[in-house]
């Protein structure tokens, strides 16, 4: 997978000093938005200092990718990311030291997001309220969550009739300088050709109010050649500042697009094949109530798996339980030689072993080729622990299918 980019910086017409910083580096596949804080120069020299710990790290440890790119276990995947974290948590350790050596402790810091592309896997760590937006295809997805007061009120407590106190909207929970330590958020995803993604700071998307329509189509238009894409990435930029001093551009902004592109076909090919497959998912009932970051949160840690007609997946001995999602094909489910039912695209089997760990009643037998996401038992328990929010989503959305079913079969022993 290439890389093109484009970024520019403003001080906007309010502040003095531009604290932004960026890292732009498509050859590197590095990109990155901090927005400092603190008063006076102290966010400059934050937000710089943090991009330029990253830069090093990630300089010095150029060998991790390097083996991912020859070797995409999951191992090597795994080594990549927490790379990337370790650069972040370099990043504060640097602001953190200099903001003492200033004696300004716990009033200088940064915020920091990164976006790492290594072939066609994306790697983000980030802190704070800058934002790492996904274009794809007519959708723009934010992949980073804002690290502040009234969002994290939201998330607890769900989104309420009540206004929420604007004085609370830019506090942050999460950043890079101001504690001694800072746990990044974490995220992996595939990139396919002709994705684009959106860095920048909050001085742009507060001057949007949201992603109002125009911007929203202007920032997905597909409507020239790839070798225009680069003049297309700048006029998009250039169109988006526009509209930050249009609404008075009261804030730094710093804009950073990048777009991918491959010429080989059988990348094109695999990674088309895999987002048609991410679009099947989204169409399923456990997932309808997911937004994008938290179904590509889902498919990082599910194995999509096929088997032939006539495979028989109930005796499929495994360690750990697994629950199977049809994308594509049909099963039918026997009890000795009577047929009980007949699953197909977007049903899910094995939930009653999965939970339980108790052994099937039934036969689950492949009628045609098909194709599943499998969830390990294992992988399932680490995900709800590593993010509840999303646990309960999946856990909800599971019971409540469950309890579909279950309406179903009493209805069908009922007529019988």
């Amino acid at each position: 997978m290439k890389f093109l980019s484009f970024s520019l910086t403003d001080a906007g017409l309010k502040r003095k000093n531009n604290e932004d910083a960026l890292i732009d580096m498509p050859g590197t596949g590095l990109f990155a938005v901090a927005d400092g804080m603190g008063g006076e120069q102290y966010g400059e020299v934050a937000s710089e200092t943090a991009v330029t710990a990253v830069k090093e790290h990630v300089k010095q440890n150029r060998a991790v990718m390097d083996a991912y790119s020859m070797s995409d276990s999951q191992d090597n995947r795994n080594q990549v990311l927490n790379m990337l974290a370790d650069a972040l948590r370099a990043a504060n350790t640097k602001v953190h030291r200099e903001a003492e050596k200033m004696k300004l402790g716990g009033k200088m810091g940064t915020t920091l997001t990164v976006l790492l592309a290594v072939e066609n896997t994306g790697f983000m760590v980030h802190a704070g309220d800058s934002r790492l937006y996904l274009i794809r295809g007519s959708e723009i997805s934010q992949l980073s969550t804002d690290h502040t007061v009234a969002n994290d009120y939201k998330k607890q407590y769900g989104e309420s009739g009540e206004p929420f106190d604007e004085r609370f909207n830019g506090i942050l929970t999460k950043a890079i300088g101001i504690q001694e330590y800072v746990e990044p958020e974490k995220l992996t995803f595939t990139i396919a050709p002709n994705d684009r993604f959106l860095l920048c700071s909050d001085g742009l998307y507060n001057a949007l109010g949201g992603v109002p329509e125009t911007v929203l189509s202007m920032l997905c238009s597909r409507d020239h050649e790839i070798e225009n894409e680069d003049g297309f990435l700048s006029g998009a930029a250039s169109r988006l500042l526009d509209v930050t001093y249009e609404n008075g551009a009261k804030d730094n902004v710093t804009i950073l697009l990048v777009s991918s592109f491959s010429l080989d076909e059988e990348e094109v090919t695999g990674t088309k094949e895999l987002i048609r497959k991410y679009d099947a998912v989204r169409k399923i009932e456990l997932f309808k109530n997911l937004d994008y970051k938290e179904l590509l949160t889902v498919m990082e840690r599910t194995e999509i798996r096929t088997y032939n007609r006539f495979d028989v997946i109930s005796r499929i001995e495994t360690d750990d339980k697994e629950l199977f999602i049809i994308l594509e094909g049909k099963v039918s489910s026997l009890k000795g030689s009577k047929h009980i039912k007949t699953f197909r695209e977007g049903d899910h089997i094995g939930e009653v072993a999965f939970l339980t760990e108790e052994k099937p009643q039934f036969n689950l037998f492949v009628d045609r080729p098909s194709t599943f996401l499998v969830i390990k038992r294992s992988v399932f328990s680490k995900l709800v622990l590593d993010n509840p929010a999303l646990g309960v989503k999946l856990l909800w959305q599971l019971a409540t299918v469950l309890a579909r079913q279950t309406n179903s079969s009493i209805g069908l022993i009922k007529d019988e």
